[in-house]
């Protein structure tokens, strides 16, 4: 982050200093001024996360739902089973509170609208005299102001001309930061057009990266900008239309998810791929990849942002600036890519009591010409009409606390994209499936357990997901008869004999397999399956062979396999080998003895390795020279090993550990101290010895190792 290094320090202080009762740090300014950028450097300094016991974010927002941001909040702090949902808002604010209560805490409260839902949401916040602290961003300075306890809100200035140049530098050179001496003088003028608004800054250096970087083409977008920015929207309707057609379809599919919503690059680019926004390509990239191509040139051009990061430095989640959002709604429905309907009531039971709970969109027939529309659960709209025209292509229901039951004979048969995800269905609306024969995309929420036979109709889905219920589902085998199946995500989902071979397949997930030779063959039938999730149903008298074989799976990267009933038999995994290409490995409840990790150790392309809920069994862990060869992040959570050793030659490659709920381990092997390789350790809910032992790595890495860099996080 450039610029606000006085603004920090002095916040800095006030979280770290001052008074012991709970206190409120307000920060209001203009849209696009980088208030979440700046309380989100307070949140993750270093120092903070060590200070607090708990650290909360929420985002209120102007579609603020007092139950959403409780549920946010506890979210973060325990799990919530489907019984919460059920619970009262007072009932929330008391798990809250309760939770919160003899604590130090710091919560982030973004982007507040109205008095009353800042009164609403600080109710549960305890003052224990702690020294707690919330943080408080809004564009109106009454909230702020309102909010504020003893001292006065801080406004965020705009940006000086001299910060604004080295944010724009920076974005349009990335790390060498070097500027041609001939570009210099119109960059400082395209720095100074954009009025200090650090959003503006950002995008203009968007279409400045991207293009030819000569004296000409810079004075063409110089000339171009107003010399005041209006909303950010000439800057962001610019950097639109320097879009090609195919990204601008990509782009404005965003305005299909909420605002400040954090958006899963997995479902994103499943949605563009059954939105037939993605062009194979005369290369050899999948269409998955060439979406993710796409995204990334999208947050190359500062319209997307990065949300959430992997272990691995992979783009797990996505977001856009809510004015840019902003922008893509209204762009959307004026080139009738995307209509939202507030309001649900008509899809569900004729009830009152339904109606009164989620209201009666409205959707004139004159709105016909939309090809994709959005439902979102809203006020109470009695006594208008509800019409949905018949040609629609796409229909999404977005998240809501609510889970209304949803009852309705689906008439329209163009649909390609169907996301029911945050309904519950009845069997009738599932039985009406059958005739939507062009869908690729499919997601469902089941009140009940069974998945008609019918579903293999579906000849050109791509994408299925299914989850809602807890019990055994039935799975119809037709299922494995959709040779069009990308991806397939049932929870649970049991196994039964493919009927053909899937070769689309790439990822599956929850795949319950039980003991049996007739499962020695399975997996043959998915041979470019590059993801797989499943669960081992085993039972202590099974003497069979247990694992299926996984030699046939020559694309599979990622693996995660875990116990559902009884423990696994250790010798099931004997003549076990791991699929040589493997690049993530995770293991859970399978209580192996620790001789069988050495299998695990000489896989040459494996990068991740998570061993969770006694994934071994064993007080001691040595690890001896050249395993482990292309490790970088090693995670043991919930694990009984006391003793865990390490050579000097071992892990070379390690760059991250962490280390949860290990409440036996003594130390971490101080042998990753003098590793150039490594970059942070993490310590979750474990003794003081392990702590210390991770302090005394940081210490020699500093110190001896010259990584100013290396971070140890202590979580409580």
């Amino acid at each position: 982050m450039i610029g606000f290094e006085i603004e920090t320090e002095m916040l800095m202080e006030k979280l770290v200093t001052g008074p012991r009762q709970l206190d409120v740090i307000s920060i209001f300014g203009m849209p696009g001024l980088g208030k979440t950028t700046l309380a989100k450097r307070l949140y993750d300094h270093e120092s903070i996360s060590n200070r607090f016991d708990i650290r909360l974010w929420c985002c209120s927002s102007q579609s603020y739902d007092k139950k959403s941001l409780l549920f946010e909040l506890l979210n973060h702090i325990c799990k919530l089973d489907t019984s919460t949902k059920e619970k009262s808002d007072d009932e929330l604010a008391e798990k809250l509170y309760k939770h919160l209560k003899g604590k130090r805490y710091l919560i982030v409260v973004d982007d507040v609208w109205s008095q009353e839902a800042w009164d609403d949401i600080k109710r549960p916040f305890p003052d224990d005299d702690k020294g707690s602290r919330i943080i408080l961003t809004t564009r109106l300075e009454s909230i702020a102001t309102y909010a504020m306890i003893d001292s006065s809100p801080h406004f965020l200035r705009l940006f000086t001309e001299e910060e604004s140049w080295m944010l724009l530098k920076e974005k349009v050179f990335n790390e060498d930061n070097y500027c041609p001496q001939e570009l210099e003088e119109t960059g400082k003028q395209i720095a100074s057009k954009c009025g200090g608004l650090p959003l503006a800054i950002v995008l203009v250096a968007g279409l400045l990266a991207k293009n030819d970087k000569e004296v000409i083409y810079w004075q063409e977008v110089g000339e171009s900008l107003k010399s005041k920015i209006q909303g950010c929207m000439d800057i962001v309707e610019s950097s639109y239309q320097h879009l090609p057609i195919h990204l601008q379809k990509c782009f404005l599919y965003f305005s299909s998810f909420l605002e400040d919503q954090k958006v899963p690059v997995q479902k994103l680019i499943r949605l563009w791929m059954a939105e037939n926004f993605v062009e194979a390509s005369s290369t050899s990239k999948s269409l998955e990849m060439i979406a993710m191509d796409y995204l990334m040139d999208l947050i190359s051009s500062n319209l997307v942002m990065v949300a959430k990061i992997n272990s691995l430095g992979e783009v797990k989640a996505v977001h856009i600036h809510d004015l840019v959002h902003e922008f893509s709604f209204v762009k959307a429905k004026k080139e009738n890519f995307l209509l939202r309907i507030n309001g649900i009531g008509a899809f569900c039971s004729s009830r009152r009591s339904w109606l009164r709970r989620i209201g009666l969109g409205i959707f004139p027939s004159s709105e016909s010409r939309f090809k994709r529309v959005n439902i979102l659960p809203s006020q109470v709209l009695l006594g208008e009409k509800f019409r949905l025209g018949k040609n629609i292509n796409t229909l999404r229901f977005l998240p809501s606390v609510y889970s209304p039951i949803v009852d309705y004979d689906l008439t329209w048969k163009h649909l390609g994209v169907l996301d029911l995800g945050s309904v519950r269905l009845r069997q009738t609306l599932v039985d009406a499936l059958q005739h939507l024969i062009h869908l690729k995309y499919l997601e469902l929420q089941l009140c009940f357990h069974n998945i008609p036979h019918s579903i293999c109709n579906l000849k050109k889905l791509e994408t299925f997901i299914v989850f809602g219920y807890h019990d055994q589902p039935c799975i119809p085998v037709t299922i494995w008869s959709m040779t069009s199946l990308r991806h397939l995500h049932i929870t649970p989902l049991y196994t039964y004999q493919p009927l053909h071979n899937l070769d689309n397949l790439q990822t599956c997930s929850d795949l319950v397999i039980f003991p049996g030779v007739y499962y020695q063959n399975f997996m043959k039938r998915f041979p470019y399956l590059e993801k797989l999730s499943c669960q081992l149903y085993s039972s202590r008298n099974s003497s069979s062979n247990f694992f299926p074989s996984f030699d046939s799976l020559s694309q599979l990267n990622s693996l995660k396999i875990g116990v559902s009933g009884e423990l696994v038999d250790p010798y099931g995994f004997e003549d076990f080998t791991y699929p040589s290409n493997l690049k993530k490995l995770t293991l859970a409840c399978l209580e192996l003895p620790w001789s069988r990790i050495l299998t695990i150790s000489t896989l040459s392309n494996l990068e991740v390795l998570k061993l969770e809920g006694n994934a071994f069994r064993g007080r001691q862990w040595d690890v001896k020279d050249g395993e482990f060869p292309n490790l970088k992040v090693l995670k043991l959570k919930d694990l009984r090993i006391s003793e865990w050793t390490a050579s000097d030659d071992s892990y070379p490659s390690l760059q991250k550990v962490l280390v949860q709920w290990c409440w036996n381990l003594e130390e971490i092997p101080e042998s990753f101290g003098s590793k150039c390789t490594m970059q942070m350790i993490e310590v979750r809910s474990c003794r003081y010895s392990v702590v210390n032992a991770a302090l005394k790595i940081k210490e020699t890495q500093i110190e001896e190792m010259g990584n100013s860099q290396f971070k140890v996080i202590i979580c409580k």
